[in-house]
């Protein structure tokens, strides 16, 4: 079995909680608030690796959730892992999380994520948990780490390390956005952990998000291919993301 990594793409790990803080912030004097995304993108990219077998998506979200912070949502997306026999076109996964403030205005963001591959034969089954904590700092910054102990349903223990940032561009509604993380699968891979990087821009009109990152990743070795993927799945490229949020 060429079992891989699957997950739901966070641009920011932070990833699944994004459009629950926005809504949140927004209609945090409202009680509890619904809310979801629509996003289309030329290659669904997680952690620096294709998801796709380097082709596009079409994702989507339904979040709801309060202003105390706690939030839930469902997220999916279209995935390709290029093997006609493991039954997997669709990712679906399922999150529940508290986002809370620090002091320092730090907030701090707890979540747990379910992902799942309906459709799956079997001896292709790869469901599996991560628990993520998020702290956001000096305005810009997010550090996140994420801990699983069945990776892709591989019975291991792997972690992930995650530092970025979105930095404003003056007054002009444009953000750059940067980050950099540390996949610890060792355990699951033959010993072999890697880096991913991200590079881009994004501008928000009215709800409509636009983003154009560089993705790349470093030490993608023989265990990692065997396990996740072809090198080819985690070179370097350029994706470009449009998305609607309501």
């Amino acid at each position: 079995m060429n079992k891989k990594l699957i997950a739901v793409s966070i641009l920011s790990a932070w990833f699944l909680a994004g459009p629950a803080l926005a809504q949140e912030e927004e209609e945090e004097e409202e009680g509890w608030w619904l809310g979801g995304s629509i996003t289309g993108t030329t290659d669904y990219i997680f952690r620096g690796v294709s998801q796709t077998d380097e082709d596009p998506a079409i994702q989507g979200s339904i979040d709801f959730g309060h202003s105390s912070g706690f939030y839930a949502g469902i997220w999916a997306s279209n995935v390709d892992f290029d093997d006609p026999d493991d039954g997997i076109d669709v990712e679906i996964d399922y999150y529940l999380g508290w986002v809370f403030a620090l002091p320092a205005d730090m907030e701090l963001d707890l979540q747990a994520v379910r992902y799942t591959y309906p459709g799956s034969n079997a001896g292709f089954g790869i469901d599996y948990n991560e628990y993520l904590a998020a702290l956001s700092f000096l305005e810009y910054f997010t550090a996140t780490f994420g801990f699983t102990g069945n990776y892709v349903n591989s019975d291991e223990n792997a972690f992930y390390y995650h530092l970025g940032g979105e930095f404003p561009i003056g007054e002009t509604g444009f953000n750059i956005i940067a980050g950099v993380a540390y996949n610890d699968v060792e355990k699951a891979t033959d010993g072999d952990n890697y880096t991913d990087f991200q590079f881009g821009v994004n501008y928000t009109w009215n709800d409509i998000n636009f983003d154009v990152s560089y993705f790349d990743t470093s030490s993608y070795g023989l265990g990692l291919q065997d396990f996740l993927g072809p090198k080819k799945w985690a070179d370097s490229r350029v994706v470009f993301t449009i998305g609607y949020e309501f």
